[in-house]
């Protein structure tokens, strides 16, 4: 008690009203933080009903409809995604497929692949100084190139 006591006299010496108020509320907090938290929960959400949630006025429509109809509900809900995750897909493929390269432009880059693939080992079997010549070489030639696109 004393304590308590001696702790708000120099409380009020070095803090304000406001800034002792505070203190006090989060000692309270320490004390039981649950409940401080459903109290801020509560303060900071305004009371709303669910986006889902039907007053009270109207009725269920489920509670009229019999197991069969619900189920018949059910599957012609889940066709109705199934059908549009699959024409998502297909809208997805045509913009994929009028973006890539036409067949003859794809049979070429192959072939060039193909015989770079094959003719790469010449390059590699050259002494060091005759790649770097070559390399120098292809500079020099495609630089002014490079540079301008």
């Amino acid at each position: 008690m004393i304590k308590k006591f001696m702790s708000k006299a120099l409380l009020s010496i070095f803090m304000d009203k406001k800034a002792r108020t505070t203190l006090d509320k989060a000692r309270a907090e320490k004390k039981q933080p649950y409940a401080s938290l459903e109290m801020k929960r509560a303060e900071a959400l305004p009371e709303t009903k669910p986006s889902g949630a039907l007053s009270q006025s109207e009725p269920d429509p489920l509670s009229e409809m019999d197991y069969d109809k619900i189920t018949a509900l059910i599957r012609d809900s889940l066709d109705a995604a199934e059908h549009e995750i699959i024409n998502n897909k297909k809208k997805a493929l045509d913009k994929k497929s009028k973006s890539t390269a036409n067949p003859s432009r794809q049979d070429l880059i192959n072939k060039a692949l193909a015989i770079h693939k094959s003719q790469s080992h010449i390059f590699d079997d050259l002494p060091k100084d005759q790649r770097q010549k070559l390399k120098l070489i292809a500079f020099q030639a495609f630089g002014e190139q490079l540079k301008n696109s």
